[in-house]
Protein backbone atom coordinates (compact mmCIF):
# COMPACT_ATOMS: atom_id res chain seq x y z
CA UNK A 1 0.00 0.00 0.00
CA UNK A 2 2.85 2.41 0.80
CA UNK A 3 4.45 1.86 -2.61
CA UNK A 4 1.04 2.20 -4.26
CA UNK A 5 0.43 5.51 -2.52
CA UNK A 6 3.89 6.77 -3.48
CA UNK A 7 3.34 5.73 -7.08
CA UNK A 8 0.03 7.59 -7.09
CA UNK A 9 1.67 10.74 -5.72
CA UNK A 10 4.42 10.60 -8.33
CA UNK A 11 1.84 10.12 -11.07
CA UNK A 12 -0.23 13.02 -9.77
CA UNK A 13 2.84 15.26 -9.61
CA UNK A 14 3.74 14.39 -13.20
CA UNK A 15 0.20 15.24 -14.32
CA UNK A 16 0.22 18.55 -12.47
CA UNK A 17 3.65 19.41 -13.87
CA UNK A 18 2.48 18.58 -17.39
CA UNK A 19 -0.45 20.94 -16.92
CA UNK A 20 1.91 23.69 -15.77
CA UNK A 21 4.22 23.13 -18.75
CA UNK A 22 1.25 23.17 -21.11
CA UNK A 23 0.17 26.56 -19.78
CA UNK A 24 3.66 28.00 -20.25
CA UNK A 25 4.10 26.53 -23.73
CA UNK A 26 0.71 27.91 -24.76
CA UNK A 27 1.74 31.29 -23.44
CA UNK A 28 5.05 31.18 -25.31
CA UNK A 29 3.39 30.12 -28.56
CA UNK A 30 0.86 32.94 -28.29
CA UNK A 31 3.56 35.49 -27.55
CA UNK A 32 5.60 34.33 -30.56
CA UNK A 33 2.51 34.63 -32.75
CA UNK A 34 1.84 38.11 -31.36
CA UNK A 35 5.38 39.27 -32.14
CA UNK A 36 5.13 37.99 -35.71
CA UNK A 37 1.70 39.55 -36.24
CA UNK A 38 2.72 42.87 -34.69
CA UNK A 39 5.75 43.01 -36.97
CA UNK A 40 3.64 42.18 -40.01
CA UNK A 41 1.04 44.78 -39.01
CA UNK A 42 3.68 47.50 -38.78
CA UNK A 43 5.40 46.54 -42.01
CA UNK A 44 2.17 46.37 -44.02
CA UNK A 45 0.13 49.02 -42.24
CA UNK A 46 -2.57 46.42 -41.50
CA UNK A 47 -4.73 48.24 -38.94
CA UNK A 48 -7.03 45.27 -38.32
CA UNK A 49 -4.10 42.94 -37.60
CA UNK A 50 -2.59 45.53 -35.26
CA UNK A 51 -5.88 45.78 -33.39
CA UNK A 52 -6.04 41.98 -33.14
CA UNK A 53 -2.61 41.96 -31.48
CA UNK A 54 -3.72 44.59 -28.98
CA UNK A 55 -6.95 42.72 -28.25
CA UNK A 56 -5.21 39.37 -27.68
CA UNK A 57 -2.82 40.80 -25.11
CA UNK A 58 -5.49 40.12 -22.49
CA UNK A 59 -5.23 36.39 -23.25
CA UNK A 60 -1.51 36.49 -22.45
CA UNK A 61 -2.22 38.22 -19.16
CA UNK A 62 -4.82 35.59 -18.29
CA UNK A 63 -2.35 32.79 -19.05
CA UNK A 64 0.20 34.39 -16.74
CA UNK A 65 -2.33 34.42 -13.90
CA UNK A 66 -3.26 30.79 -14.57
CA UNK A 67 0.39 29.74 -14.70
CA UNK A 68 1.19 31.49 -11.41
CA UNK A 69 -1.82 29.90 -9.74
CA UNK A 70 -0.94 26.45 -11.06
CA UNK A 71 2.68 26.79 -9.90
CA UNK A 72 1.63 27.92 -6.43
CA UNK A 73 -0.80 25.04 -6.02
CA UNK A 74 1.76 22.52 -7.28
CA UNK A 75 4.34 23.67 -4.72
CA UNK A 76 1.81 23.62 -1.89
CA UNK A 77 0.48 20.20 -2.88
CA UNK A 78 3.68 18.32 -3.71
CA UNK A 79 6.51 20.29 -2.07
CA UNK A 80 8.96 19.48 -4.91
CA UNK A 81 12.71 19.56 -4.36
CA UNK A 82 15.92 19.94 -6.39
CA UNK A 83 15.40 19.99 -10.16
CA UNK A 84 11.62 19.77 -9.89
CA UNK A 85 11.51 22.80 -7.61
CA UNK A 86 13.82 24.75 -9.92
CA UNK A 87 11.57 23.82 -12.82
CA UNK A 88 8.43 25.11 -11.09
CA UNK A 89 10.08 28.35 -9.98
CA UNK A 90 11.63 28.76 -13.42
CA UNK A 91 8.24 28.38 -15.10
CA UNK A 92 6.75 31.06 -12.86
CA UNK A 93 9.57 33.45 -13.75
CA UNK A 94 9.36 32.66 -17.45
CA UNK A 95 5.64 33.40 -17.38
CA UNK A 96 6.50 36.90 -16.19
CA UNK A 97 8.96 37.32 -19.07
CA UNK A 98 6.39 36.10 -21.58
CA UNK A 99 3.82 38.56 -20.22
CA UNK A 100 6.28 41.41 -20.68
CA UNK A 101 7.11 40.19 -24.17
CA UNK A 102 3.40 40.37 -24.90
CA UNK A 103 3.46 44.00 -23.78
CA UNK A 104 6.28 44.72 -26.21
CA UNK A 105 4.39 43.04 -29.05
CA UNK A 106 1.44 45.30 -28.22
CA UNK A 107 3.77 48.32 -28.33
CA UNK A 108 4.99 47.30 -31.78
CA UNK A 109 1.38 46.90 -32.93
CA UNK A 110 0.63 50.40 -31.67
CA UNK A 111 3.38 51.88 -33.83
CA UNK A 112 2.17 53.48 -37.02
CA UNK A 113 4.12 53.79 -40.23
CA UNK A 114 2.62 57.27 -40.50
CA UNK A 115 4.57 58.27 -37.38
CA UNK A 116 7.95 57.21 -38.76
CA UNK A 117 9.44 58.60 -42.00
CA UNK A 118 10.06 56.07 -44.76
CA UNK A 119 13.69 57.15 -44.80
CA UNK A 120 14.06 55.97 -41.20
CA UNK A 121 12.16 52.75 -41.78
CA UNK A 122 14.43 51.82 -44.69
CA UNK A 123 17.56 52.66 -42.69
CA UNK A 124 16.37 50.62 -39.71
CA UNK A 125 15.61 47.64 -41.92
CA UNK A 126 19.31 47.47 -42.77
CA UNK A 127 20.18 46.91 -39.10
CA UNK A 128 18.29 43.56 -39.17
CA UNK A 129 17.00 44.16 -35.65
CA UNK A 130 13.66 42.52 -36.45
CA UNK A 131 15.23 39.39 -37.90
CA UNK A 132 17.78 39.15 -35.08
CA UNK A 133 15.08 39.54 -32.44
CA UNK A 134 12.76 36.93 -33.93
CA UNK A 135 15.68 34.50 -34.24
CA UNK A 136 16.54 35.05 -30.57
CA UNK A 137 12.94 34.52 -29.46
CA UNK A 138 12.66 31.32 -31.50
CA UNK A 139 15.89 29.99 -29.97
CA UNK A 140 14.55 30.72 -26.49
CA UNK A 141 11.37 28.79 -27.27
CA UNK A 142 13.48 25.89 -28.58
CA UNK A 143 15.55 25.93 -25.40
CA UNK A 144 12.41 25.88 -23.27
CA UNK A 145 10.46 23.17 -25.07
CA UNK A 146 13.46 20.86 -25.50
CA UNK A 147 15.19 21.85 -22.25
CA UNK A 148 18.25 22.35 -24.43
CA UNK A 149 21.33 23.99 -22.97
CA UNK A 150 22.75 24.35 -26.47
CA UNK A 151 19.72 26.33 -27.65
CA UNK A 152 19.83 28.35 -24.43
CA UNK A 153 23.47 29.35 -24.92
CA UNK A 154 22.78 30.13 -28.58
CA UNK A 155 19.96 32.40 -27.41
CA UNK A 156 22.45 34.36 -25.33
CA UNK A 157 24.78 34.64 -28.30
CA UNK A 158 21.98 35.68 -30.62
CA UNK A 159 20.92 38.45 -28.26
CA UNK A 160 24.32 39.99 -28.87
CA UNK A 161 23.20 40.52 -32.48
CA UNK A 162 20.02 42.20 -31.23
CA UNK A 163 22.03 44.54 -29.01
CA UNK A 164 24.38 45.36 -31.89
CA UNK A 165 21.44 46.08 -34.20
CA UNK A 166 19.87 48.25 -31.49
CA UNK A 167 23.05 50.33 -31.22
CA UNK A 168 23.12 50.69 -35.00
CA UNK A 169 19.51 51.80 -34.89
CA UNK A 170 20.28 54.45 -32.28
CA UNK A 171 23.01 55.80 -34.58
CA UNK A 172 20.55 55.91 -37.47
CA UNK A 173 18.02 57.90 -35.43
CA UNK A 174 20.72 60.24 -34.11
CA UNK A 175 21.94 61.06 -37.62
CA UNK A 176 18.36 61.58 -38.79
CA UNK A 177 17.60 63.93 -35.91
CA UNK A 178 20.67 66.04 -36.67
CA UNK A 179 19.47 66.39 -40.25
CA UNK A 180 15.82 66.92 -39.28
CA UNK A 181 15.83 68.71 -35.90
CA UNK A 182 12.11 69.48 -36.13
CA UNK A 183 11.15 65.79 -36.34
CA UNK A 184 11.68 64.99 -32.65
CA UNK A 185 8.35 63.18 -32.25
CA UNK A 186 9.02 60.97 -35.27
CA UNK A 187 12.49 60.17 -33.96
CA UNK A 188 11.05 59.26 -30.56
CA UNK A 189 8.46 56.98 -32.20
CA UNK A 190 11.31 55.22 -33.97
CA UNK A 191 13.26 54.87 -30.72
CA UNK A 192 10.21 53.33 -29.03
CA UNK A 193 10.00 50.75 -31.81
CA UNK A 194 13.70 49.95 -31.52
CA UNK A 195 13.42 49.62 -27.76
CA UNK A 196 10.50 47.20 -28.06
CA UNK A 197 12.58 44.78 -30.14
CA UNK A 198 15.62 45.20 -27.89
CA UNK A 199 13.50 44.39 -24.83
CA UNK A 200 12.13 41.29 -26.56
CA UNK A 201 15.70 40.07 -26.93
CA UNK A 202 16.38 40.74 -23.26
CA UNK A 203 13.35 38.73 -22.14
CA UNK A 204 14.28 35.88 -24.49
CA UNK A 205 17.70 35.90 -22.81
CA UNK A 206 16.03 35.70 -19.40
CA UNK A 207 14.13 32.60 -20.53
CA UNK A 208 17.36 30.98 -21.72
CA UNK A 209 19.00 31.76 -18.37
CA UNK A 210 16.07 30.15 -16.53
CA UNK A 211 16.45 27.01 -18.66
CA UNK A 212 20.13 26.77 -17.75
CA UNK A 213 19.29 27.25 -14.07
CA UNK A 214 16.67 24.50 -14.24
CA UNK A 215 19.10 22.05 -15.82
CA UNK A 216 22.34 22.88 -14.00
CA UNK A 217 21.43 24.99 -11.01
CA UNK A 218 23.81 27.59 -12.46
CA UNK A 219 22.71 31.20 -11.97
CA UNK A 220 24.30 32.95 -14.94
CA UNK A 221 22.38 36.20 -14.71
CA UNK A 222 24.60 39.25 -15.14
CA UNK A 223 27.48 37.14 -16.49
CA UNK A 224 29.09 38.09 -19.79
CA UNK A 225 29.26 35.41 -22.45
CA UNK A 226 33.02 35.09 -21.97
CA UNK A 227 32.48 34.54 -18.23
CA UNK A 228 30.10 31.59 -18.54
CA UNK A 229 31.06 28.27 -16.91
CA UNK A 230 33.29 26.15 -19.14
CA UNK A 231 30.64 23.46 -19.67
CA UNK A 232 28.41 26.09 -21.30
CA UNK A 233 31.00 27.92 -23.40
CA UNK A 234 31.79 24.66 -25.23
CA UNK A 235 28.20 24.32 -26.45
CA UNK A 236 27.37 25.37 -29.99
Amino acid sequence: MIMSAQTHLVHQFDEDLDELKHLLYSMGDLVTEQINNATKAFRTGDIDLAQSVKDRDAAINALEVSTDRCATLLIAKHQPTATDLRFVFGIAKMATDFERMGDQARNIARASRDDIPEELIEALAKTNIVESTIKTVNLAMLALKNLSETAAVNTLRSDGDVDSAFRDGIKVVTVYLKEHPDDVEKALACLDLLKAYERLGDHATNIAEHVIFILDGEDIRHLRLDALPENLTKLS
